[in-house]
C-alpha cells in the first residue's frame, strides 16, 4: 500500500508518494526572481527558510498561465546533504489516497518525449486517471 497526494494541474489529476512532502501550503506570497529560468516561479520565505517554487506544469509541456499574486504550492523534503528547498505551484489540491501497488501502471508505450519523461506510472480510479509524476527526473 503506498500514500498518494493528489492535486491538480489544468483540470488533470497528478500525484506523487506523500514520503517526499514536506508540507502543502495554499495561498502563499512569493518574491518572482528577474532573469530566473522560465521553470522558476520565484522563492517563498518558508518560516526563514528560503524555497524555490517551479512551475511543473510549464515543464511538463503545458501552456502558461498569467501568475498570480498568491498560489498554492507543495513543498518538497530536501534531499540528504542538499541545504536547497524546491516546491512547485499547483492549480488545486485533491486528496491523500492509499493505493495498492499492483494498480501502478507504467505509461502507454506511445506517451513518449518530454510530457511522457516526467510520468512514472498510471492509476486507474473508479472516476477518472492517476498520473504518477516522476521527481526525480522533474528535479533533475
Amino acid at each position: 500500500m503506498k500514500k498518494v497526494l493528489t492535486f491538480y494541474l489544468r483540470d488533470i489529476l497528478f500525484g506523487i508518494d506523500v514520503t517526499i512532502v514536506k508540507e502543502i501550503n495554499r495561498k502563499v506570497d512569493y518574491t518572482s526572481v528577474p532573469g530566473a529560468k522560465s521553470d522558476i516561479v520565484g522563492l517563498y520565505n518558508m518560516r526563514g527558510q528560503v524555497v524555490t517554487l517551479f512551475d511543473i506544469a510549464g515543464i511538463m509541456g503545458f501552456q502558461k498561465k498569467e501568475p498570480e499574486e498568491k498560489v498554492s504550492c507543495v513543498i518538497l523534503k530536501a534531499l540528504p546533504n542538499d541545504p536547497n528547498q524546491a516546491g512547485f505551484i499547483i492549480d488545486g489540491f485533491g486528496d491523500v489516497l492509499e493505493i495498492e501497488q499492483e494498480e501502478f501502471e507504467p505509461p502507454p508505450a506511445n506517451v513518449v518525449g518530454v510530457d511522457g519523461e516526467y510520468i512514472k506510472s498510471i492509476v486507474k480510479l473508479a472516476e477518472q486517471l492517476l498520473i504518477m509524476v516522476n521527481t526525480d527526473k522533474l528535479f533533475a
